[in-house]
């Protein structure tokens, strides 16, 4: 008998489910809510978007129990319901469907018809009692910044997250707020990157680090327009932009002390071109193994001239770039080619500072305009003799 109500509440929550809405805002929350869809799970489930209607909207939801999005759309609601469906098929249904309508229905049998156009699909669905619930907390701080700058600042940054997930604090990013100003910091064993700028508003005090995972998928999402608001609370981070939520873990632990790296003096300061630095380095980038440093390219600072030089096993390679060397003397230093496209990739700036020390030393790289709003630290390779 309990067996047979619980079947019954189970199937009330879908009889009839049925709504009609435009194809382009239902694939556009497909794309959003299966970033946070495991790829693979023992629990069927979990390889699905839970669908749900609300008054005037429906909500889609991924979640992978380390990260949950749900994207929202509007839609005409006729019966409201909730159901599970396998991601993978349900979005080929939909960019696959040529009409700009979608009608949806779901039965108390798990029985889902799409229909778009002349197009018919009937498919299985999946009941939703085992699709994890996004673990909601209270939100009370906040930070809000511009959407295009919070994408900024990550994409500025990102590169900089370690791999090693034996020191797992280092795979995501710090977000550092001091009063207005917002800071976002990355290090691993060879690189330092900052970025700064200021929020729209902010009353969170305390710094928290997210994973590399959830900022490499909100930078999918993020447009030009519009802020998104950041909610950390309880070793949880949520991000509301206007159609979508973003849940994920916070990484727990001490974050590096890494003030003093910025102290670092340098003696050498060349101001070059961005466009014209990448576009070098990306010429030797044929010859070598991206994937070690067993073959790095050696650097010659000669008056106002960086002489590049590069010899692997497929062949060698030589590359000179004019720029204005400010102050210093002349430097021979190695790095891996990697590491430098990387930061010059990231530059947002038409012209940046470059500073040496010696051989040893980290280079630091700036925008040349003296705003600092991102500072770039790559350790050298040595060069054999």
């Amino acid at each position: 008998m309990r067996a047979q109500l619980k079947n019954k509440i189970k199937n009330e929550r879908l009889i009839n489910m049925k709504f009609r809405c435009g194809r382009d805002d239902l694939l556009d929350a497909i794309t959003k809510a299966e970033k946070a869809v495991a790829a693979k799970s023992v629990i069927q489930v979990m390889e699905g978007i839970l669908i749900e209607t609300g008054h005037a909207e429906v909500k889609l939801t991924g979640n992978d129990l380390s990260l949950a999005i749900e994207a929202t759309f509007p839609a005409e609601i006729e019966a409201a319901g909730r159901i599970v469906l396998n991601t993978r098929m349900f979005s080929e249904i939909i960019r696959k469907t040529g009409d700009s309508m979608v009608e949806f229905e779901a039965d108390e049998n798990q029985k889902v018809k799409i229909t778009s156009g002349f197009s018919i699909f009937e498919i299985a669905g999946l009941l939703p009692d085992e699709f994890p619930a996004v673990n909601t907390f209270d939100v009370d701080k906040k930070i809000t910044v511009p959407c295009d700058v919070l994408r900024s600042m990550i994409k500025q940054t990102i590169f900089a997250t370690s791999k090693d997930e034996k020191n797992l604090i280092l795979t995501g990013i710090l977000f550092k707020p001091e009063g207005e100003k917002l800071s976002l910091v990355a290090v691993d064993k060879f690189r330092f990157a900052i970025r700064r700028e200021k929020s729209t508003y902010c009353d969170v005090t305390e710094q928290f680090v997210v994973p590399y995972k959830t900022l490499s998928e909100l930078l999918k999402i993020l447009g030009d327009e519009g802020e998104v608001e950041i909610y950390p609370a309880n070793n949880f981070i949520l991000f509301v932009l206007d159609d979508c939520k973003i849940y994920s873990r916070a990484i727990e632990g001490d974050y590096i002390k890494y003030e003093h790296i910025l102290d670092t003096k340098n003696t050498i300061r060349c101001k070059a071109k961005t466009g014209k630095l990448l576009d070098t380095f990306e010429r030797v980038s044929p010859l070598i193994n991206m994937e070690t440093i067993k073959s790095p390219v050696k650097i010659k600072i000669e008056g106002d001239n960086i002489v590049i030089d590069c010899q692997t096993l497929s062949g060698k390679v030589h590359d000179e770039l004019t720029v204005e060397k400010i102050s210093g003397e002349d430097l021979e230093i190695g790095f891996n080619n990697r590491y430098l496209l990387d930061a010059f990739s990231a530059v947002d700036t038409d012209e940046i500072y470059i500073e040496f020390s010696t051989p040893q030393s980290p280079i630091k790289i700036m925008p040349a305009d003296g705003s600092e709003k991102f500072v770039y630290l790559i350790l050298p390779v040595l060069l054999k003799r």
